[in-house]
């Protein structure tokens, strides 16, 4: 996320959301699709060997993990709770000795785009692009 929309307002806005708060890393994202100024963070309350970037599968969330309609919902409602946000980077990989991530695979999207499915499609060590419109 580019780091003018990591706020205090970004930071309360997810916690109540999805019930945990973002998380700087250390982390960066080697891609062309995400600057260097970049804040980079975590969102997981406890990690799994999850199917998908969103969960198991079609299973219900077990304790802790984040149910897909929270996730989406947080995604469409971001820009109108973090004015600066444009885009979001959303990287599924594992990668805890890394410094820098380079994803195998990316794809860009627009918020509009973003379903469940496209979520779930989402393979391990991609990194997936949602940008949002700008607003005046």
């Amino acid at each position: 996320m580019n780091a003018a929309a990591f706020t205090p307002e970004f930071e309360r806005f997810t916690a109540e959301q999805i019930g945990v708060a973002p998380q700087v890393s250390e982390l960066r994202i080697a891609s062309s699709r995400v600057r260097a100024s970049s804040v980079v963070f975590t969102l997981t309350q406890r990690m799994c060997d999850c199917d998908s970037l969103i969960g198991r599968g079609s299973d219900d969330p077990v304790d802790g993990e984040i149910a897909t309609e929270d996730w989406l919902t947080w995604l469409r409602e971001l820009p109108t709770q973090v004015p600066h946000a444009s885009r979001l980077a959303v990287l599924r990989a594992w990668s805890p000795q890394d410094d820098d991530v380079a994803p195998r695979h990316a794809k860009a999207v627009t918020i509009s785009e973003v379903t469940e499915q496209v979520l779930r499609g989402l393979k391990d060590d991609s990194l997936l692009t949602i940008d949002y419109p700008r607003t005046a």
